[in-house]
């Protein structure tokens, strides 16, 4: 059983010799289209398609899992938010001020280099918006 590597999730889905794995991570819900696509892949037992699929987002994932590592969710709230699952980019707290500005632009532009950002036109105002509002 392998539990809580999001650095190494694509072969910790994959599984071991035998295909087997059983993985919660919390890349899961900001890659949920990537995971499902490469998950149905291994179904079909085109390990090679599954890496095509997961390949790509290994540094929008390690980005967002770098230390501080417990302060991750600001990076997955982001890519939310900017996806249009959510009407807003706060957290309890104020939580999403932990990261900074820098690490925001950096998360925006890993997950347009691996497709992760689904509605363009909600983004693309969504990212204007936050920027604008740190004076960029």
């Amino acid at each position: 059983m392998h539990t809580g590597d999001d650095f190494n999730y694509s072969e910790l889905i994959g599984g071991d010799t035998h295909g087997f794995s059983h993985v919660l991570l919390g890349i899961f819900d900001p890659l949920a289209t990537h995971t499902a696509a490469a998950t149905r892949k291994l179904y079909d037992s085109d390990r090679d398609g599954f890496h095509a699929i997961l390949a790509p987002t290994v540094s929008l994932a390690r980005h967002i899992f770098r230390a501080p590592t417990q302060h991750y969710k600001t990076g997955v709230a982001l890519l939310i938010w900017l996806n249009g699952h959510q009407d807003h980019f706060t957290m309890l707290g104020g939580a999403q001020a932990i990261r900074s500005l820098p690490y925001i632009e950096d998360t925006f532009k890993l997950a347009d280099t691996c497709s992760a950002l689904s509605k363009t036109d909600i983004v693309v105002d969504r990212m204007q918006q936050l920027l604008k509002s740190h004076g960029v």
